[in-house]
């Protein structure tokens, strides 16, 4: 299954650890592109038509959850995982009653991000890019 990844971040070193650990994963799995806040995301989105949306919930210009509807408009069947270094019980409800398919905490990134990821499309019962 090839899986296509948008990656949000306003850190570069974020960004670039995904990308490193999806590069790593031999399942089909690659980096479409970056942006590092939310109005770079929408505009990525519309050009890249990711499959996944990796999306940060707090950067400058546009956080996370303003950019939300943003990327559910450009790629309706994307789905949209919100990513934080600061995890809430709160932080969590909000980014999933915004339309988050998911919720991870970065802390999670390096050992468990790509069988989180794909639990977390595994309990949308399809493949990214093929939303019902």
């Amino acid at each position: 299954m090839s899986v296509r990844v948008l990656v949000v971040d306003d850190v570069a070193d974020i960004r670039r650890l995904i990308g490193a650990i999806i590069a790593a994963h031999d399942q089909g799995w690659s980096v479409a592109g970056e942006a590092s806040n939310g109005q770079e995301a929408i505009a990525a989105a519309r050009r890249l038509d990711p499959d996944l949306v990796l999306l940060d919930l707090s950067m400058p210009v546009m956080d996370g959850l303003e950019a939300l509807p943003g990327l559910r408009t450009s790629v309706p069947d994307a789905t949209v995982v919100m990513l934080t270094g600061f995890p809430t019980d709160a932080a969590r409800d909000a980014a999933l009653a915004a339309g988050a398919d998911g919720y991870l905490e970065k802390d999670a990134l390096v050992t468990t991000l790509i069988q989180r990821l794909q639990a977390i499309i595994d309990d949308l019962d399809g493949t990214p890019g093929e939303r019902s």
